[in-house]
This record gives structure tokens, sequence and C-alpha cells, in this order.
């Protein structure tokens, strides 16, 4: 893989893993219309894959995805589904199979800062927004909602946080994957506003950095998922640790409950795509 296809492919690695780039706090403009940088060729198609399976692949002028219309738009706004309200019931059930290129492609960012790597992301998912306004006319609102969440704060016995060795680009990569049950999560020189993104899936809440953590650490992370949302009780305890538990005693870290407003984005507007 060359250079320049690095940093656009770590992102997507990131995104489909955590469904969030590096800020989860949706700006309340996010839905407003513009300007923004857009794909110059874009191929949309119906796909026979199951309504669950999602796949990302980027390369350097672009990128291919197969799955529905609302798990892509989790993507590209930075955005849970706890977050999202509103639009045709056939977002989460209808299965696209998308190519998009760019005539220029990416620069080599493997020696970028975290600030310039983070400029990067962000075009990647406007060029994702223009892309599902042109093709499937997806129109949106922000609004806030009053919802529980958690405050991530480093534990009592202080952060197990190891400070990452990993050259600048081979930083901000974050995988996760599941068998049976047991869940296992590794990343290489992410912040703990990224480890607070990731929470927010296997916790079903937003999860507020409140670390006061600045540096760029390595960790894994091993639980089991058999605690419902919103629950720090563990199920079976015998069977493994909740991530309730496994973050506590595996990073250092807590997951502290709270109050807050959450933003929330309302889909007023989505149509099956145009022909190509």
């Amino acid at each position: 893989m060359s250079p320049k296809a690095i940093c656009r492919v770590l992102w997507l690695q990131v995104v489909v893993a955590t469904c969030a780039g590096a800020q989860v706090v949706a700006a309340p403009d996010l839905c407003a219309d513009g300007p923004r940088p857009a794909f110059d060729v874009v191929s949309v198609k119906p796909s026979q894959s199951p309504s669950g399976r999602t796949s990302m692949h980027g390369t350097s002028d672009g990128m291919t995805y197969t799955g529905t219309l609302n798990r892509l738009m989790l993507i590209a706004y930075n955005l849970h589904d706890f977050q999202v309200s509103g639009g045709p019931g056939w977002l989460s059930t209808a299965t696209w199979e998308i190519h998009a290129k760019s005539d220029s492609p990416d620069p080599d960012a493997t020696h970028w800062s975290d600030a310039e790597r983070q400029a990067l992301r962000e075009k990647y998912m406007q060029e994702l927004r223009s892309m599902m306004a042109d093709r499937f006319h997806v129109r949106c609102h922000m609004s806030t909602k009053e919802m529980p969440v958690y405050e991530l704060t480093v534990g009592k016995a202080g952060s197990r946080l190891a400070e990452t060795k990993a050259e600048l680009g081979k930083r901000g990569n974050m995988s996760s994957d599941s068998h049976g049950g047991v869940e296992h999560a590794s990343a290489t020189g992410v912040g703990t506003d990224r480890i607070a993104i990731f929470l927010a899936r296997p916790t079903g809440r937003l999860v507020l950095d409140k670390t006061g953590l600045t540096g760029s650490y390595d960790f894994t992370l091993d639980w089991v998922d058999d605690a419902p949302a919103g629950s720090e009780q563990a199920a079976h305890p015998s069977s493994g640790p909740t991530i309730y538990t496994a973050v506590e005693e595996q990073l250092g870290l807590h997951l502290r409950p709270a109050k807050g407003a959450v933003p929330v984005m309302v889909i007023d507007q989505a149509e099956m795509p145009t022909e190509n």
C-alpha cells in the first residue's frame, strides 16, 4: 500500500470500529447546507449483503463501502445509534455498494502531526456527507436531548495507559472484534478523547472525556458483553469482566454515571439513490 493511502485507511479502520472520528460531540451546524469537499466520481448500486454487515476500505484516492445508509451516516456525522432519529425505515435495512474516487490523490500524511491528520479526517467525513446529500438527498437538523451519559475519569489507583512509542504515521489505529460474546479492542497512539468515543458503543451512552490526560496511548481491552446497555452490573460475573470493570482494571479509568445534553440528529429527508 502506498504511503498516501495510510491516513485514509487508518481513518476508515477507526470509524468502522468506533463510529466516530476525533470529536464525538456534534456541532450544531453539522446539517447546515453550504460548500464542502466532495468526491469527483461516485457509483451507488443496491447490494445483496445482509443489513447487519458493514465493510469500508480506503485507497489513496477514494473508498468503497458496503452497508446501510444509516450506518454510513453514523460514520460520516460522528454519531451513535442513540443520537439519530427519523427518516424512512429502509435506512437501516437496505444495503448499498458505494465506490467513490477523487481526481487528486491524498497527500502523504505519514509524518503529519495529530492535528494535521485530524483535519484530513474531517475532510473525509465532509466528502461522505456531500455524497449522501447529492445521491440520497439526505436533509437533517440538529437538536439536543437530556440523556444519561458517562464521564470518563482517572480511577482511584491511577491510569494504567501506556504512552505510545509508535512513529507518527503508525498512530491513530484502533480495532475491535468479537468472538462468542468475548470482546477485544486494541489501539496504538490514541488520546483519551478517542477512548471515550469508542466506549459509547459498548456502554450505549455518550461518554465524555474528563480524564485530563493529554498524551497518546497504546492499550488493549478485553471484556464480556453480557450486561444490558447502561448497566454497571455484570449479568454473569464469573464469565468475565463487563466493560465497566475492564475499563477500571485494565485501563485504570472509571466510567461515572451522569446526565448531560446529548447532540441528536433528526433526519428530515432521505430518498432512494439516483441512478449512476
